[in-house]
């Protein structure tokens, strides 16, 4: 009886996996799926607007304020009361009747042609009546401007986050960003972000 149990006690143990070894198998292994492209965050000059802003200037530091036809029709301040977050943000308030203001930076970095970017700004808007205030973006070309696009809301609203998603052609010289007032009322602006997300969607 001994001699029949031991052959089968062998032929047991030849089938059986060592600790921590997984069983073989024939199917092919699963290949992981390739990990999207992390973004990269551009450099903005003063984007969270804590540069010091000297009493003479009319506008933040490394930012360019202007307005349509009359130069005094907006007033661009500082505000120290309720920032986003940090010590300040930039306020533009409309104090004659011109259609519209902007707050914006240059950005000058051939790394975002034939890319895909996000701008990104925190607003808040007090009494906006038409179009209203928000995100703003152009892109200047070699003969003229290639892209413009806003994204604005209106009336009064706290602190929130507005963003633009464009693709930027490889002709682009100056990438512009920033905020924009259209009609009356109050637009704060605060936390200016662009990051590059990847190659562009569209062929630019």
């Amino acid at each position: 009886m001994k001699a029949l149990l031991l052959p089968l006690a062998c032929t047991l143990a030849a089938c059986a996996t060592p600790e921590g070894v997984p069983p073989s198998s024939s199917a092919p292994p699963v290949a992981a799926a390739p990990a999207a492209p992390a973004s990269r965050v551009v450099t903005l000059p003063n984007a969270d607007l804590e540069a010091d802003w000297p009493a003479a200037s009319r506008c933040a530091p490394r930012w360019g304020c202007t307005s349509h036809g009359n130069p005094d029709s907006h007033r661009f301040s500082l505000d120290e009361a309720a920032p986003a977050s940090g010590k300040r943000s930039l306020c533009i308030d409309r104090v004659k009747p011109e259609p519209w203001a902007l707050a914006t930076l240059a950005v000058l970095d051939p790394s975002l042609r034939g890319m895909r970017a996000r701008f990104t700004l925190r607003v808040r808007v007090e009494g906006a009546e038409g179009p209203g205030g928000g995100v703003w973006v152009l892109l200047h070309g070699p003969s003229g401007n290639l892209h413009h696009d806003q994204r604005l809301v209106t009336g009064r609203r706290g602190w929130e986050t507005l963003s633009i998603e464009f693709d930027v052609p490889a002709s682009t010289r100056i990438v512009e960003v920033g905020g924009t007032l259209e009609g009356p009322g109050r637009m704060c602006l605060d936390d200016a972000r662009l990051e590059i997300l990847g190659p562009a969607k569209s062929a630019v």
